[in-house]
């Protein structure tokens, strides 16, 4: 049922969350196995949702009310999905590119 969940997931519920107010955009990780980054338990997907709130706590309160209404597939595993939330510590970095004379 991956497939399934995947084009649910991609088609419809992305654009589902950004309907909620202060969801302003997402994007979605598939974990890269490797010897230096094992899989952590059943976790192999990510989904990032960009929130630009000034108040976060309401922003969270809009989102639990709208989940109570949002499609649930029989392709979902509720039990499997983990809800966090997390606020930037640093503006984004980029490597400083110095010249050579």
């Amino acid at each position: 049922m991956e497939s399934e969940y995947h084009r649910w997931y991609d088609a419809f519920h992305l654009n589902e969350v950004l309907q909620v107010p202060d969801f302003v955009a997402a994007e979605r990780y598939s974990l890269v196995e490797s010897d230096s980054s094992p899989v952590l338990g059943d976790t192999s997907h990510l989904a990032v949702f960009t929130v630009a709130s000034d108040d976060i706590g309401a922003t969270m309160s809009a989102f639990r009310d709208a989940q109570k209404s949002m499609a649930r597939p029989s392709c979902l595993d509720a039990d499997s999905v983990t809800l966090s939330w997390w606020r930037p510590l640093t503006n984004p970095v980029s490597p400083v590119v110095t010249g050579h004379a």
